[in-house]
């Protein structure tokens, strides 16, 4: 049997990652799962054979960010059930359930979602540095 060269990690999340220019917003459009406890789903990717929650992923290997002991939150514009991997960051569970409470208070959780916000202008947001890789790969 011939050995299978797998393509890069980055190359692969990529993949499975769009551009929204009207919010800023970097969407997962790969597989998704429910996350633990929860009916939400959360983007899925494989990485070493194990499966990750996406915005982990990106909040690890793209945006740099110490997750160990950690939660991700999403801290998207467009809401917290977006399946945003642009708008991520490390906070302990503690911070992480506050955030929820005082999103679900202020009326945040779940609306509005990605592609569902108006907006009468052009678009105004560019993709980031880490996305336009994307281009380069294929």
């Amino acid at each position: 049997m011939p050995f299978k060269v797998e393509r890069p990690a980055i190359e692969r999340f990529l993949e499975k990652c769009e551009f929204d220019p009207r919010t800023g917003c970097v969407i997962w459009v790969g597989g998704t799962t429910s996350g633990r406890g929860h009916s939400q789903p959360y983007g899925s990717f494989w990485f070493e054979g194990r499966r990750w929650f996406a915005h982990r992923w990106a909040a690890k290997y793209i945006h740099g960010q110490h997750i160990d002991d950690l939660q991700v939150d999403h801290c998207c514009p467009c809401g917290p059930r977006t399946l945003c991997v642009q708008h991520v960051q490390a906070v302990p569970p503690a911070i992480n359930r506050e955030l929820q409470w005082i999103r679900v208070q202020v009326g945040l959780e779940p609306e509005p979602a990605v592609g569902e916000v108006e907006i009468d202008e052009p678009p105004f947001y560019y993709p980031p540095d880490w996305l336009q890789k994307k281009a380069r790969h294929r």
